[in-house]
């Protein structure tokens, strides 16, 4: 009736769903402030892009002596390592966000609708960064060996089909850990996951330029075997074939067609066989009350007995940072919303320092070891960036509850939260760092090294504080979202990391290492007493009433 009346024809479901979920991949889901939120991510959309059209220049430059097969494999190569991994690392949260099945579930919309419209939206983000990041590589392509014309359609084909293999494999995986391993596990997934391509990504962008200069690379003329394996080299095939090669086109059939054939089975099982129990995860996901097995679980038992420990209970003697220091370290290990923020964020402060420390290996004894200064104290970033984090929270409403208890101050709950974050991140990383530095320079020298960054990072992790009233959980996700405060933290952690660390491994090398830790020590403790007294003077915000 009304589409007769109006003389236009109602669209489609899917092509709604699609268009919401572009809306909110590019607005965000606060309804206020919509119109800045859109021009800030439509300017970091297009930040990106640049950012991965300079990074495609690197396969660009090795395209005149290369056949178009292995330019092609590079090329895809670079595309599944960044374009594919930034598309996993935020899958997750636009494929389960629990809200939506309390408004679109009770709707006249099937699961395998919405999942089949977030793969479309997902695989054509995925395609905008995989086109921006392959276009010095369309142009270059042309003056490989064994190329046509042809070559441009033929990697715009198979770029388009990777973009969509890939978004078909993580829906895939997703949906198969939702269905098979629940809610909580699934958390825990998506969080490791993040974090490790976030490293693969960083590890990537070191180790392909120095396997592009290999001649066995270089000279790479036929699959088989373990390269099979490989889903750069299956496309790769494909572009030879389509777009020409000096290679023998009977040895690129077989990969070309595990392309074609894998990317049509996953996205098969992803949307079809596994699509029906999506919307049932989603329901899943709403469940706020867990089973009986579940609810008596001693989940807060751990925690108890951490802060009753003897260092701890003395340095938690005040019970509002004792009280804050459980709530965050309860956030850190449960909440889904941080953990899927926080732990990417955090996963290059761990391999960034050791990635600089092994470029800088061939200045030789004296610059590996300033690296390693810098590497130990760089870390005083993971503490900024979590605290950075832990500001806010989708519960962030809760946090009202401050401001109505008798609380003399705000500091004690900044330094609750600082030390859960320096006792379950800063120092755990120190030491994973510190061992992976050991074990592989068989020597002791970086545990020494690594002191320095002892009495550093807790009077570092107070310079959050100073920029204001800090709150723990207290403000919405979209809030905090400030790019220039990253790169001024990232600036000053690496000011500071420079100073401290450089000074250490001099300090090492000629012998007063004793005489500095007393030094720094004394310089730490007078700096971190001097933020205290500046924070104390900060006052109470009022309660700004929603």
């Amino acid at each position: 009736m009304l589409e007769s009346i109006s003389g236009r024809r109602a669209p489609s479901p899917a092509k709604v769903l699609r268009s919401l979920f572009w809306k909110l991949l590019f607005r965000g889901r606060a309804a206020q402030q919509a119109g800045a939120q859109k021009t800030k991510r439509q300017m970091g959309l297009g930040l990106t892009m640049l950012i991965y059209s300079v990074v495609g220049l690197v396969p660009a430059l090795f395209a005149q002596n290369a056949d178009s097969f292995v330019f092609a494999c590079t090329l895809h190569g670079f595309t599944f390592m960044f374009a594919s991994l930034t598309l996993a690392s935020s899958a997750g949260t636009m494929l389960f966000m629990k809200e939506e099945a309390e408004i679109l579930l009770h709707r006249p919309v099937t699961p395998q609708q919405m999942l089949r419209a977030k793969c479309a939206v997902l695989a054509g983000f995925a395609l905008m960064l995989a086109l921006a990041l392959n276009l010095a590589g369309f142009v270059g392509g042309l003056w490989t060996k064994g190329a046509t014309w042809r070559f441009i359609p033929a990697h715009l084909f198979s770029t388009a089909l990777l973009m969509l293999f890939s978004a078909a494999s993580i829906v895939l995986v997703y949906n198969a850990c939702l269905k098979w391993f629940g809610r909580e596990r699934l958390d825990n997934l998506l969080a490791t996951l993040q974090s490790i391509l976030t490293i693969v990504m960083i590890m990537g962008g070191q180790i392909m330029p120095r396997l592009m200069q290999l001649d066995a690379f270089k000279h790479f003329d036929h699959v088989s075997g373990w390269m099979l394996a490989l889903p750069p080299l299956w496309f790769g095939a494909l572009d030879a074939l389509l777009g020409g090669t000096t290679l023998d086109p009977a040895t690129l059939w077989l990969p070309a067609g595990l392309a074609v054939g894998v990317t049509a089975v996953t996205s098969w099982l992803a949307l079809e066989k596994l699509g029906s129990a999506y919307g049932q995860g989603l329901m899943n996901l709403n469940e706020s009350a867990g089973t009986a097995k579940d609810s008596t679980k001693p989940r807060g038992r751990w925690l108890a007995a951490l802060v009753r420990l003897p260092l701890l209970r003395w340095w938690l003697r005040d019970p509002v940072e004792r009280e804050s220091f459980k709530l965050t370290a309860a956030y850190l290990f449960r909440d889904r919303e941080i953990k899927l923020r926080l732990y990417p964020g955090i996963a290059p402060m761990l391999i960034m320092p050791l990635m600089m420390l092994f470029s800088g290996g061939a200045g030789g004894a004296k610059a590996t070891m300033m690296m390693q200064g810098f590497a130990t104290c760089f870390l005083g970033m993971v503490s900024l960036q979590g605290l950075m984090f832990l500001g806010s929270s989708e519960h962030w409403r809760a946090s009202a509850f401050f401001h109505v208890v008798p609380l003399r101050h705000w500091t004690p709950l900044f330094h609750g939260s600082r030390k859960a974050v320096l006792v379950c991140l800063s120092f755990p990383i120190l030491v994973l760092q510190t061992a992976l530095l050991c074990g592989i320079q068989r020597s002791w020298v970086p545990l020494a090294l690594s002191l320095p960054a002892v009495l550093f990072l807790p009077a570092f992790s107070l310079v959050t504080g100073l920029m204001g009233q800090w709150l723990p959980l207290s403000k919405p996700s979209e809030d905090v979202k400030n790019t220039s405060a990253g790169c001024l933290m990232m600036g000053a952690s690496m000011g500071a990391a420079g100073i401290i660390g450089g000074l250490a491994s001099w300090m090492w090398q000629l012998g007063h290492f004793g005489i500095y830790l007393a030094v720094e020590a004394a310089v730490m403790f007078g700096a971190a007493f001097l933020m205290k007294y500046l924070m104390r003077d900060t006052p109470w915000v009022a309660l700004q009433q929603e």
